[in-house]
């Protein structure tokens, strides 16, 4: 299966469950509580975000990258591919209010058709295979049943197998893409 078909199948289950469920979904336009603090992404991920970079106006892309050089730049961002957890941990600790470089003035996602996997699935209930994880955003499922939860949980399926060579964040992707791109 394509990394773009696994993107389409992560964008149309969030869209079932908000028409089953919309009760117990906040998540919408400007909704950008998940877009602070910093998190691994895959490296399937880093294409989508060039593609998207790459169709941007050039004004809007550069703000952007430069986003994204402050924020590696000021974080003291480690290596995700060699760092140790105990160091991944108190970097993700240490920008857990960290805006997503992504984010407009009104805390619209600019990238949003060509975000990573993980942007399109949070905030639903997460389960690996038939073990319920949990995992909700703050704002969703607060008066659900048990059975909402489950049924609304997004499979990690591989997301979660995905080894630490694997690793990158959202910043740390856009100014890797930006170096190869030259912009």
């Amino acid at each position: 299966m394509s990394y773009n078909r696994i993107l389409a199948d992560a964008d149309a289950f969030f869209r079932r469950v908000m028409e089953s469920q919309p009760q117990h979904l906040e998540c919408g336009r400007g909704c950008s509580l998940c877009c602070y603090g910093l998190f691994e992404i895959g490296s399937a991920d880093v294409p989508v975000i060039a593609e998207g970079l790459r169709k941007l106006h050039p004004a809007r892309r550069k703000k952007i990258v430069a986003r994204a050089r402050e924020i590696v730049e000021s974080s003291a961002h480690p290596d995700l591919r060699t760092c140790s957890p105990i160091e991944k941990e108190r970097f993700f600790d240490r920008t857990a209010e960290t805006p997503c470089p992504n984010l407009d003035d009104r805390g619209e996602c600019m990238l949003y058709e060509h975000r990573p996997l993980v942007c399109r699935t949070f905030g639903l209930p997460l389960r690996n295979g038939d073990d319920y994880l949990g995992d909700v955003c703050e704002l969703n499922f607060t008066a659900a049943t048990q059975g909402e939860k489950e049924a609304a949980a997004w499979d990690l399926q591989w997301e979660d197998e995905l080894g630490a060579e694997d690793q990158y964040t959202i910043p740390e992707a856009i100014v890797l893409i930006a170096r190869m791109r030259r912009w």
